[in-house]
């Protein structure tokens, strides 16, 4: 039977826990109204099968209901008295804790919440009274020892019931607070996700506003290619750069293209690229020299350096020779002295260039000893 069921039905509840609370304990039946099935039915757990257990009840539907509109929660019942038809009709075990064997049955009522009237659950004990810590009777157990006994029972239920109602009130509690938060967390991604769109929105719009405001000041008409505005959309870049990366493209853009005033110039996205990523290069150079060991630190560094100084050139418009690029150089030096190192380094930049393809792009495809060495 579904636990999920037998927790929502208290009489089973009670029926699976009898075992673990009663001392004593045989066997128990439980006589309850289905909510589903709009009918009686009869469950059953012994102490050698702590299951619970099915048994065929139709025939008893309407004496069972007779029995659920008491209103007495507690009483001790005969076998021979309960209407289930596979009550043994004689069985001899000695008289030792009650007065006689018809004795030994406790029939527990518990309120049906679907139907508003009383199950019925019988416990049946061994009739032995160490069970309760008392001592031989002879044949008489009277009603106070019967009452005590029934009273301690009951008890032990009502705490059960207690500590499993406010587990459940918990649990429901808990399960409403992880909605809540879900439903938050939900909400919180949703919003951070428009915002972070309406964000880059905001920063696309400010790139083509500097860019345009550029191309006014040369009295120049603008168009962005579709790969141009497929990277202003990616932009990711180091946001305070941007008016000094419009200014250094638009420049760029107008040296290469000597467009007359008035015309139309033509943003590419290679115009951009030197500009708008800084940040993002000078990372993942960084990256690259943490990841590699100390023999190819020095030939990062180079390569990075004159990445830094081909860029340089580029926007002003100068052709990549090594003599441009070495004197654009932080500390300049001469084309020789750069032929020079390359040479040495051949090998290395060679290694480098194949593990990392998407690195020092501008010298790779426009700084010829570079494309010599990798062509070799």
């Amino acid at each position: 039977m579904n636990q999920q069921f037998i927790n929502q039905v208290e009489v089973l509840s009670h029926l699976q826990m009898s075992m673990k609370l009663v001392p004593g304990f045989s066997k128990a039946l439980a006589f309850f109204y289905h909510p589903i099935y709009k009918e009686i039915q009869a469950t059953t757990i012994t102490k050698a099968n702590s299951n619970i257990q099915l048994v065929n009840s139709q025939s008893l539907s309407s004496e069972i209901n007779k029995l659920r509109q008491s209103d007495i929660k507690l009483e001790w019942v005969e076998e021979n008295n309960i209407p289930f038809e596979f009550a043994k009709k004689s069985i001899n075990i000695q008289k030792e804790v009650f007065d006689e064997y018809k004795h030994y049955i406790l029939l527990i009522r518990i309120i049906n919440k679907w139907d508003n009237k009383y199950d019925l659950l019988y416990i049946y004990f061994k009739p032995n009274a160490s069970n309760f810590g008392l001592k031989k009777f002879d044949n008489n157990f009277n009603t106070e020892h019967k009452s005590i006994i029934s009273s301690f029972i009951k008890r032990s239920f009502d705490i059960y019931s207690q500590q499993r109602k406010e587990f459940e009130e918990l649990n429901n509690q808990l399960r409403s607070d992880n909605n809540i938060l879900g439903s938050q967390l939900k909400k919180l991604k949703i919003e951070s996700e428009v915002r972070e769109k309406r964000i880059q929105s905001q920063v696309e719009k400010y790139i083509y506003q500097l860019l345009q405001k550029e191309a006014n000041s040369l009295n120049l008409h603008l168009q962005l290619t579709q790969d141009a505005q497929d990277y202003v959309q990616s932009f990711d870049g180091e946001f305070s750069l941007l008016e000094s990366a419009a200014k250094d493209c638009i420049s760029m853009a107008y040296r290469v293209q000597n467009t007359i005033e008035g015309g139309l110039l033509k943003i590419e996205d290679y115009y951009l690229k030197p500009f708008f990523n800084k940040k993002k290069e000078t990372s993942i150079n960084t990256g690259i020299e943490a990841i590699e060991d100390s023999r190819y630190i020095k030939t990062i560094q180079m390569l990075n350096r004159l990445e830094n100084a081909a860029n340089k050139v580029q926007s002003n418009g100068a052709n990549l020779s090594g003599s441009n690029i070495g004197q654009a150089m932080s500390s300049p030096i001469s084309a020789p002295a750069i032929s020079d190192a390359l040479k040495k380094h051949k090998n290395k930049i060679q290694s480098l260039c194949e593990k990392y393809p998407d690195e020092w792009n501008l010298i790779r495809k426009s700084f010829r000893p570079i494309i010599n060495i990798l062509s070799a």
